[in-house]
C-alpha cells in the first residue's frame, strides 16, 4: 500500500525517489518509512536501473520525524514510529541494495532525514544547507546504525564531537570533514546525481554490485579476507560471463 509521501520518476538508468509532504518540510512518519522499502525494493529488483537518488521536493530534504509522530500519533498505517520496517530492520538492506544509491539533499535535514542518507552510497548537498544531528538534545538515540556510519566516514572523534556537541552544522563544512561527497548549486543537484547515476550505469552487469558488496565489508577483518571476498567476487562474475 503506499501513503502517498513520495513521488518517483525513470530518468534512463536511475531512479528518482523524492520525499513529498505538503509543507515542503518532509517530515518523516511510519508511512513515510512503508513507502521508502517499498520503492526501494521495487528499484532495487528492476534490471534496467543503475542508481537509485533519493531526494526531496519543496524547501527541505527531511526536518526530521513529524512532532506527532514523536508524540505517539498513530496514522493510516496504524503503525507508531519505531514499529515499520525501514526503522526497526530495513538499514543492512538499504546499504547492501546492489545500485549506487545517491542522496541528493536539496535543503536542510535533521534527525532521521541525516541518517537515512547515511545509508546512500553517496550524498550531494546545496550550498549552506542545515544538517542537524539533534538526538541528544530531544533525548533519542540514533538509529538506523547512524553511529556506525558516522564512524566509518568521519572517524570516531568527529562522531562524537557532531553528535554530542556541534549537532548542527553547515553542508559546506559537512563536506569538509566527508559527510557529504559534493556540494551542488540548486539548480544542478538532481543533473549531478543524475551524471553519477549514468556513469554507474556504464559498469559491466554485475560488476557494480559485486564491488559495492566488497567495499560494503571493507573494515570487516583483515587484508586477507578482502582478498578472499575479491577472489569469490570475481569468480561469480566469470561465472555471469
Amino acid at each position: 500500500m503506499s501513503y502517498g509521501t513520495l513521488s518517483a520518476s525513470r530518468h534512463g538508468s536511475v531512479q528518482v525517489i523524492a520525499l513529498a509532504s505538503d509543507d515542503g518540510m518532509n517530515c518523516y512518519t511510519p508511512e513515510m518509512g512503508e513507502d521508502l522499502v517499498a520503492q526501494l525494493r521495487s528499484a532495487a529488483a528492476d534490471p534496467a536501473v543503475a542508481a537509485i537518488v533519493l531526494t526531496a521536493q519543496g524547501r527541505a530534504f527531511c526536518a526530521g520525524a513529524h512532532r506527532s509522530v514523536l508524540a505517539g500519533h498513530v496514522g493510516p498505517s496504524g503503525i507508531t514510529i519505531g514499529q515499520e520496517h525501514f526503522i526497526t530492520g530495513f538499514a543492512p538492506e538499504f546499504a547492501a541494495l546492489p545500485k549506487l544509491t545517491i542522496a541528493a539533499l536539496n535543503g536542510s535535514a535533521a534527525g532521521i532525514g541525516m541518517t537515512m542518507s547515511l545509508l546512500c552510497d553517496l550524498r550531494l548537498a546545496v550550498p549552506g544547507a542545515r544538517l542537524r544531528f539533534n538526538f541528544a538534545e530531544l533525548g533519542l538515540m540514533p538509529g538506523l546504525g547512524s553511529t556506525r556510519r558516522l564512524v566509518e566516514l568521519i572517524g570516531l572523534p568527529a562522531a562524537k564531537k557532531l553528535l554530542l556537541c556541534d549537532r548542527t552544522i553547515q553542508s559546506d563544512t559537512a563536506a569538509q570533514i566527508g559527510l557529504v561527497d559534493e556540494i551542488v548549486e540548486p539548480d544542478r543537484l538532481l543533473a549531478r546525481a543524475l551524471e553519477l547515476g549514468e556513469a554507474a550505469a556504464a559498469c559491466k552487469p554485475g560488476t557494480l554490485r559485486e564491488i559495492k558488496a566488497c567495499l560494503e565489508a571493507a573494515l570487516d577483518g583483515d587484508l586477507a579476507d578482502a582478498l578472499a571476498r575479491e577472489a569469490q567476487a570475481a569468480a561469480r562474475l566469470r561465472g555471469e560471463a
